[in-house]
């Protein structure tokens, strides 16, 4: 009699409970996994607010990118590419990130054997809005990104939707012709720590 009743209770211990769990900001310090079309972002918090993330792609390709909170990419490495954004001004002051706030940083872009002309970037938060990744949902920052060359002329813009509580960009919007927008976004999150191993 004690035998089912002890096999009853391990399977339902053994059953993924976490199977709906949703990163927040006490676990996301403990690394968080986002997903996309065959593609994962392994995410670790490190220390003094910068973050690594592994990507994996489809086809075994594996890209190191650096960001600072989860936003700003200071270095991003891989297999035929090493590339490094040195800020120029201090990139401290870009946070807290808040509705209304506007921020500006001065980056030179660079390679190992080459350093290119300063970039500035502006940077406007326009709103928030709820997403939903998975069966997860988040508040988000709506940031505006808005990039200039040495000539102040704007070279490109994009919008990232940053999750304040777990420090990272859950997706990119782009505008297109005809006033049209695109929105890249994860399809699926879970903790880190519970993911199979490979």
């Amino acid at each position: 009699m004690l035998r089912p009743v002890l096999l009853l209770i391990i399977s339902a211990l053994t059953v993924p409970a976490y199977a709906d769990d949703c990163p927040n900001a006490q676990t996301a310090k403990l690394g968080f996994v986002l997903e996309r079309q065959g593609t994962r972002a392994e995410i670790r918090p490190s220390s003094d607010h910068f973050v690594h993330v592994v990507n994996f792609y489809p086809g075994g390709k594996t890209q190191n990118v650096i960001y600072y909170r989860g936003f700003f990419p200071i270095s991003r490495f891989d297999d035929t590419a090493r590339s490094i954004n040195i800020p120029i001004s201090d990139i401290r002051t870009i946070f807290p990130l808040q509705p209304k706030a506007r921020r500006a940083l001065t980056y030179a872009p660079a390679r190992p054997d080459k350093v290119g002309e300063l970039i500035s970037l502006e940077l406007t938060v326009t709103g928030q809005e709820q997403m939903q990744i998975g069966t997860c949902s988040y508040n988000v920052l709506i940031v505006k990104n808005r990039f200039l060359n040495a000539d102040g002329k704007s070279t490109y813009e994009h919008t990232d939707l940053y999750s304040p509580e777990l420090g990272f960009i859950l997706a990119k919007r782009y505008d297109e012709k005809g006033g049209a927008q695109t929105t890249m976004k994860y399809q699926s999150i879970k903790p880190l720590g519970k993911t199979s191993p490979l």
